[in-house]
């Protein structure tokens, strides 16, 4: 389908970021209107893309997709029920996420009788720098063996963090998920395995009640070692790195050739991957959020009037359960109640002279 699709979104909190999305493909997509509350955020938003704003499902015009950016009834929202509502009147929909594994199937089911489609959106996948990590990874995974994951995040991307790997890894299946007793810190341990890949997961499984989106102390950070060295994503928004495997050989007396003449010894310990200068958080927001929501939306503008597809939806229901089966291991988060952090910036200061004395 080439046409312009009529768009609504539903939401104004992160659907912000769906408007911004949708403004980068005017080809694609026209914008119809906006489906919130009629709080004062979503009254600016329909002033700013001079569109109607809606309040009930009743009103809405005739459209062909609706981006469904409200909480689902896993975190505490109606997102999945907008979501229904709209796929049983014949809408397309994608959803945030994270969706709960049997939300997700009664929104499969209620597409395939409608003929329309239905798309869970990760997100984090299309950022830039996490899509430059999971093409690296699968480029070294088709040529060298996986041996272990060591990862982190937020509890807040816990969700997106299973299908990245997943993604990177080519499935997750199987999966095996331990809570490591006697974790100190904001981190708490998990061990098992990832489709097969021995794993190590620390999540900062804490909530500010009354401010959920902040007070995260990192949102991703992955390595992956393999045989031939280690792949890692330093964070969400920032660097991929690749560190080739150190191996030295031997000489005929068993000393360590330090200086001879294996290719492995001019490679680079670490190279930069893919975009060196990690962008500010006002160009995370500005930039990369809504260039990983436009990403989406052409996927779904090229699959609009085709069956759904069967090995994505597969891959999504298997993220949430493994997600699911995560959260079960972690238990509740922990309510913490800090102070706004004060950011600290390192761009002046100057590493001191390291100057050794010479060898006389």
């Amino acid at each position: 389908m080439s046409a312009a699709l009529r768009v609504i979104v539903c939401g104004t909190t992160f659907g912000n970021v769906y408007l911004e999305g949708i403004a980068r493909l005017p080809e694609h997509y026209q914008l119809v209107g906006i489906l919130g509350r009629g709080s004062t955020q979503s009254e600016a938003c329909a002033r700013r893309w001079q569109v109607p704003l809606y309040r009930n499902l009743a009103d809405l015009p005739e459209v062909d997709l609706a981006c469904v950016a409200v909480r689902s009834a896993v975190v505490g929202g109606n997102g999945t029920e907008l979501a229904k509502a709209l796929l049983a009147r014949g809408v397309s929909v994608i959803q945030e996420h994270p969706v709960h594994h049997d939300e997700v199937a009664d929104c499969l089911r209620l597409a395939r009788q409608h003929g329309v489609l239905y798309r869970l959106n990760p997100f984090y996948s299309d950022l830039a720098p996490v899509r430059c990590f999971i093409d690296a990874a699968r480029h070294v995974l088709s040529q060298r063996e996986a041996q272990y994951i060591d990862a982190a995040c937020s509890v807040h991307v816990l969700f997106p963090l299973v299908e990245m790997l997943g993604q990177a890894l080519g499935g997750l299946r199987p999966w095996a998920f331990n809570l490591h007793e006697g974790s100190v810190g904001p981190f708490v341990s998990i061990t098992g395995e990832l489709a097969g890949v021995p794993l190590h997961l620390r999540v900062q499984n804490q909530l500010h009640p009354g401010d959920p989106d902040n007070h995260t102390q990192l949102l991703h950070r992955i390595v992956l070692g393999t045989t031939g060295g280690t792949l890692s994503l330093t964070d969400t928004h920032a660097s991929v790195l690749w560190s080739p495997r150190a191996h030295v050989h031997r000489n005929a007396q068993g000393v360590l050739e330090m200086d001879g003449d294996s290719p492995a010894l001019d490679l680079a310990v670490s190279s930069l991957i893919g975009h060196p200068q990690p962008p500010t958080l006002r160009q995370v927001f500005s930039e990369l959020w809504p260039e990983s929501i436009a990403q989406a939306l052409l996927r779904v503008h090229a699959n609009i009037g085709q069956p759904n597809d069967s090995a994505l939806a597969q891959f999504h229901l298997s993220c949430c359960k493994a997600w699911q089966q995560l959260g079960a291991v972690l238990g509740p988060a922990q309510s913490i109640h800090p102070k706004p952090p004060t950011p600290l910036a390192m761009h002046a200061w100057v590493a001191p002279s390291r100057n050794l004395p010479r060898a006389q």
